[in-house]
């Protein structure tokens, strides 16, 4: 951030201002995870038990992110962002704001109370169309079938900001309501469904299978530290990429699973074999919605597709959350889980733009881009 000075303005009886996570105060934290709570959308990645221990991996001075917050007189916390300061980017070539990706952010978006939702990006819009130093808002991967983003769409409309899209994708999800009670009888074709049979069987063969869901109590350090074992047996570990070969990202994995926990909000879903877990997955939830963050398997079951069950095993037992709404797998197109989860929810990554110069630079890139596939496929 380059300005010297926090920014706030007032639109009617709401406020947007700048924070820095240097001045943040438990009493302003508390406010976050009450918001999150009320949040139209839930989003464990804007959660403060996520961005506040991301916050400390961050080594670049450049990418220091700070907090939009839109309040109400009273003080009533209704909407919030982490964003940082993008000189320019694919989606736009001036300078504007985008929202703040950590490199374990699998969802972007907003946290805006749900009785507010209006007003409170309304405001925020407002905020950035009188900012001359910003001309949009960047997404990556954003929601663009859900609650939010009507809200986004109708505020845009009334503050003149224009939605430019980069591109969209779907990625597997469950909503729950929809999850039969016979998962492998009605959602698989009979060769899917010969597969995880044979999977299952080939794990049995190794002793007793069982799936639990565990919530651990604050304190409880056992499933976190079995998650890290897991994740660094296989090619994550291999490769230097599992959290627990970094003493930094392990800490920061134990720190998110300290904070989800104490509000719990953490959900493992651990598969055993005679009570030795060979597959741990680490979901974090957030209002209606889990977050099927990270997963660790033993190669040593390899063939059984542990990782695999694991998933199937989560679908089948969703029911047992009470109050879940969603699965989101937090995967990338084309990953496996696709094959066991069949719904699909739409991401969508591009810029609002919140001026006439930067709607001008944003379409005449659009239309490059155009040209570019054009030329591509000729």
């Amino acid at each position: 951030m380059t300005s010297t000075q926090p920014l706030t303005q007032t639109a009617g009886q709401l406020r947007v201002r700048e924070i820095s996570f240097d001045s943040l105060d438990s009493h302003f934290t508390q406010r976050w995870r009450q918001l999150e709570a009320r949040s139209i959308e839930g989003n464990a990645f804007r959660s403060p038990d996520f961005v506040v221990p991301a916050i400390n991996l961050v080594s670049d001075l450049r990418r220091q992110p700070f907090i939009v917050a839109v309040e109400t007189d009273t003080n009533a916390l209704i909407g919030l962002g982490v964003f940082e300061e993008c000189r320019g980017s694919r989606a736009l070539p001036l300078t504007h704001l985008r929202n703040w990706q950590s490199d374990y952010s699998l969802f972007d978006g907003l946290l805006i109370d749900r009785d507010f939702a209006d007003d409170a990006l309304t405001s925020l819009f407002e905020f950035l169309s009188r900012h001359r130093r910003w001309h949009g808002l960047a997404f990556e991967n954003r929601s663009a079938d859900s609650r939010l983003s009507a809200a986004l769409t109708r505020a845009a409309a009334a503050t003149g900001a224009v939605w430019h899209e980069d591109w969209l994708i779907q990625r597997a999800v469950i909503p729950v309501d929809q999850v039969p009670d016979d998962c492998l009888g009605t959602l698989y074709s009979k060769s899917r469904r010969k597969t995880l049979k044979r999977n299952r069987r080939r794990l049995e063969s190794y002793g007793s299978v069982e799936f639990r869901l565990h919530r651990p109590e604050p304190g409880d350090s056992r499933a976190v530290e079995e998650f890290l074992r897991l994740e660094s047996l296989g090619w994550k570990g291999d490769q230097g990429t599992a959290m627990a070969t970094d003493a930094n990202h392990a800490r920061f994995c134990r720190e998110l699973v300290t904070g989800f926990a104490a509000r719990g909000q953490v959900i493992f879903g651990e598969l055993t074999v005679d009570d030795r877990p060979v597959a741990s997955t680490l979901n974090l939830l957030s209002g209606e919605s889990l977050f099927a963050f990270k997963i660790g398997w033993d190669p040593e079951f390899a063939e059984c597709s542990p990782g695999t069950l694991s998933e199937l095993n989560l679908l089948e037992h969703c029911h047992e959350v009470p109050g879940l709404n969603q699965i989101d797998s937090c995967a990338k197109p084309g990953s496996y889980v696709e094959n066991v989860w069949p719904w699909r929810r739409k991401l969508t990554t591009g810029v609002f733009t919140t001026s006439m110069t930067g709607t001008l630079a944003a379409s005449a890139l659009s239309r490059v881009k155009q040209i570019k596939r054009l030329l591509r496929r000729t």
